[in-house]
């Protein structure tokens, strides 16, 4: 167990070098050699664990997809009303500041021509899985009562997730304008009026499931 739990950590320390290589360099900068060097390792261990720069690119997405996907599937099933869904949901979609590794190495890959088009099924994957979790809480909504769709679901869910990328962005960068909690409020209002549902409030007082 010892050994697994040593093994995780340094595939964890390895991953979070090659974040801090892509935040820092781009894409052109990720070579197997700066990553260990990053995390302190030698070469051969990086490859130990990572065949090449693509194993490590896949492991940015998956981390991505249990970051943004499962983790956040499992915040929102906590909560029966698809109000609390929706306003969770929003929340766990957003970089909380600069300081977000992860989703700047996946803006740093995504604006980068060749990256976009080589790993196009991962963004894709990524993408579809984020509109199946609006679109899943706008059904909710529906059924509950509390959603009147003011368009088709698939577009507002697509809508939603598109708001969370560009201004997550701004959020990565720095935008001082742009901070996470004016971002919250921001994405609420445009969900407010796709759902025609006065109470998506970034502060709405969730309820959580009776366990």
């Amino acid at each position: 167990m010892a050994r697994f739990k040593d093994q995780e950590r340094r595939r964890d320390e390895i991953v979070a070098a090659a974040l801090q290589v892509l935040r820092d360099g781009g894409p052109a900068a990720l070579k197997i050699r700066d990553v260990a060097a990053r995390a302190g390792v030698s070469p051969g261990t990086v490859h130990y664990y990572f065949d090449d720069v693509q194993g490590l690119l896949n492991e940015v997405h998956a981390r991505a997809r249990k970051r943004f996907y499962d983790d956040r599937l499992a915040m929102i099933t906590q909560y029966p009303d698809a109000r609390d869904k929706l306003v969770t949901a929003i929340r766990a979609g957003l970089p909380s500041s600069p300081d977000d590794a992860l989703v700047a190495a996946l803006y740093q890959l995504d604006g980068q021509l060749r990256f976009r088009e080589s790993n196009a099924e991962l963004f894709t994957a990524l993408y579809d899985t984020q509109v199946a979790i609006y679109v899943g809480i706008l059904e909710v909504g529906v059924a509950q009562g509390h959603f009147k769709l003011a368009g088709e679901v698939g577009d507002l869910a697509q809508n939603l997730v598109a708001l969370e990328d560009a201004y997550g962005e701004h959020i990565v960068v720095g935008v001082r304008s742009l901070q996470y909690e004016r971002v919250t409020s921001l994405i609420c209002g445009y969900a407010r009026l796709a759902t025609n549902c006065d109470d998506i409030v970034p502060d709405r007082e969730v309820t959580r499931a009776h366990s």
